[in-house]
């Protein structure tokens, strides 16, 4: 058990109070490779009141502060009698792994993603069911934590108890994460079972954010070594198994309770740890070939023999390590002969310490690129001292020097890798001396933290736009400006205006605060006595300077907002009539506003209809699932 005390002690009080309005709340870290689950009762107050679960179903004896992203399903293991998941699923099985990613397959591929992501479908390495999309694969995954939560809160309290306690949900997802992304990740949650009861609640939190709060939480305590204080800049970087996050904060204040703003816009990449897996395939396909190249999938891919001996190789690299070990992976099977590369008879391969030292630099390069792009953005904000707190090297020759940055702290699971913490101690020590300091328990930092936020609800003050967000709309026609194929004529007006156009509503880098959003109104003909419907196209970009155009490229479509208002509906003064001569017909015309929520509890947007000053329900925002 993790935690100061057991869970049993915490919930009796819990169940002594039914409906005094205490809530359990509940923190889940859905990760590409691993998963973590979180709990604590909101009569409880402190960081170390936190628990998270340590015990899994299968064969490992051992505690884990996370189970394996991991699922079997009977339908294609017919000896099973029931799915299996986590550390239950055998290397024999067929099972899927890394799903996660697929939820942002529609994403344009980003600046630092992995090269080599784009491929990995076809070869299997994120493979799918024909039963089953990445979206249900997920949430299959997820609805076994959540029995596995409910079974585990349920032996501690009784039955009417646990009924009658409501439990507010906080699931993590990368920042970088499309919006249609966040989406799936929360519906995909939420038909596990997470906030599906009455009285229950579920919200999304940015990785990077449930990181922060919980190590500036540590940080920040009256009796905390190198305790932070008003002012500090403070460069987070949560690296896990299929992304990275890098986001800036500033600290504004640390007692009574802890303050802080993100100083500039976040930055990010497909290229977290399983990148080095990646790049292990990649090497011995060029040094195997077709031996290696045509093995089944079962036998090489994530949760085989093979690749649990890597991990075993690749979570030591760099502890002790002599220049001429010899690294060995077992249970692979290759039709060819001994050499210097593969033992034949004991079926291992055999990797140098260079060999595996390659797999890794190209991740640590592209998240020092990361790194060093962040801290130029935060010093064109505040030109002031930074507190770095990120698990990889910079290899940018002391660009960054000038920003006096105190420390360096390790937070995520990737963070526990001996050749990053070596690499980044070497590198502080020759830039300065820079403190190199890692949280006991670098790995739980997200999922602790999504707990903490529910507990106390912190989270930053002020959030940064990561993109520009706008709606498609036709405007005047610019003479000569607008490209003459995109000009159309308005029915109401029998003016010319301008297709393809984007009214942008969000800037990137635009302050964000919990009440912040974004009104459009929006005119559509209907047909009285008829249900009416209005849709309104939002776009976003991450460029810098956004197109005047939705069909620009590195546009993206973020889906339809959706209102609809039922036969017969009063539009009152919001409705006009007009008669068109040119059609020789009287052309019915509603306005009303939509409102788009950027400043939401959670990381998703919302929106809402507004009618003459009124709220009268909520706009629906669809995205393409293909």
């Amino acid at each position: 058990m993790f935690g100061n005390r057991p869970i049993h002690q915490i919930l009796e009080s819990v169940s002594m109070t039914e409906g005094n309005g205490h809530k359990i709340i509940v923190g889940i870290d859905y990760g590409t490779t691993f998963s973590g689950i979180s709990y604590v009762t909101t009569e409880r107050s402190e960081i170390d009141d936190i628990n998270i679960i340590s015990a899994w179903p299968g064969e490992s004896a051992n505690a884990h502060w996370k189970v394996p992203t991991r699922i079997a399903y009977t339908r294609e293991n017919p000896k099973l009698s029931r799915n299996k998941w986590g550390f239950e699923v055998h290397p024999k099985f067929i099972s899927y792994s890394w799903t996660k990613l697929l939820l942002d397959k529609n994403a344009l591929v980003g600046e630092y993603d992995d090269p080599a992501l784009a491929d990995l479908a076809g070869q299997g390495m994120m493979k799918l069911p024909d039963f089953r999309t990445a979206e249900e694969v997920c949430e299959d995954f997820l609805h076994e934590l959540y029995i596995h939560l409910t079974l585990k809160l349920s032996e501690e309290m009784t039955e009417s108890t646990y009924d009658a306690t409501p439990m507010e949900c906080w699931i993590t997802l990368p920042a970088i994460w499309s919006d249609e992304a966040k989406d799936a990740t929360l519906n995909a949650a939420r038909k596990a079972g997470f906030g599906s009861r009455p009285d229950d609640s579920i919200f999304t939190i940015a990785e990077p954010e449930a990181a922060a709060i919980a190590t500036l939480k540590r940080y920040s305590g009256f009796n905390a070594l190198n305790q932070i204080k008003p002012g500090d800049h403070i460069l987070i970087c949560d690296c896990g198994g299929g992304t990275v996050d890098i986001t800036t904060y500033t600290i504004t204040q640390v007692q009574p309770c802890l303050e802080f703003d993100e100083l500039c816009v976040g930055v990010g990449g497909k290229c977290g740890s399983t990148y080095i897996d990646r790049n292990l395939h990649s090497l011995l396909s060029r040094r195997f070939g077709e031996p290696f190249d045509t093995i089944p999938f079962s036998k090489k891919g994530p949760g085989s023999k093979f690749m649990i001996s890597f991990e075993t190789v690749k979570r030591d690299f760099g502890r002790d390590d002599d220049d001429d070990d010899i690294r060995e992976l077992s249970d692979l099977k290759l039709d060819i002969p001994d050499s210097e590369f593969y033992d034949e008879e004991d079926q291992v391969v055999k990797l140098t310490y260079k060999d595996i030292q390659g797999l890794f630099d190209p991740v640590v390069t592209e998240i020092s690129n990361l790194v060093h792009q962040q801290v130029k953005e935060a010093r064109r904000k505040k030109g002031a001292a930074i507190d770095v707190i990120f698990p990889f090297l910079d290899f940018h020759n002391g660009q960054i020097l000038t920003l006096m940055i105190q420390r360096i702290i390790l937070v995520g699971g990737f963070g526990e890798s001996p050749y990053l913490y070596k690499a980044l101690a070497e590198w502080g020590k020759a830039n300065g001396n820079i403190k190199l300091m890692r949280p006991e328990h670098p790995q739980s930092a997200v999922v602790r933290g999504a707990a903490l936020r529910g507990l106390e609800g912190i989270a930053p003050r002020m959030k940064q736009s990561r993109r520009h967000y706008g709606i498609g709309i036709n405007m005047p026609f610019r003479e000569g400006k607008d490209p003459e194929e995109k000009s159309c004529l308005e029915k109401f007006e029998n003016k010319k205006y301008c297709r393809h156009r984007v009214e942008w509503l969000i800037s990137k880098g635009d302050k964000i605060f919990q009440d912040t959003s974004r009104k459009v109104t929006v005119v559509t003909n209907y047909t009285p006595e008829e249900a009416a419907s209005t849709t309104i196209i939002l776009y976003s970009t991450a460029l810098n300077d956004p197109p005047d155009y939705y069909t620009e490229s590195r546009v993206e479509k973020v889906g339809n907002v959706v209102s609809t208002f039922p036969r017969g509906f009063d539009f009152g003064r919001s409705s006009e009539t007009k008669f068109n001569p040119r059609l020789n017909k009287t052309i019915y015309q509603i306005s009303h506003e939509v409102e788009v929520m950027f400043g939401n509890k959670g990381e998703n947007l919302t929106c809402r209809d507004i009618l003459n000053g009124q709220v009268v329900g909520t706009a629906t925002i669809q995205f393409d699932r293909h």
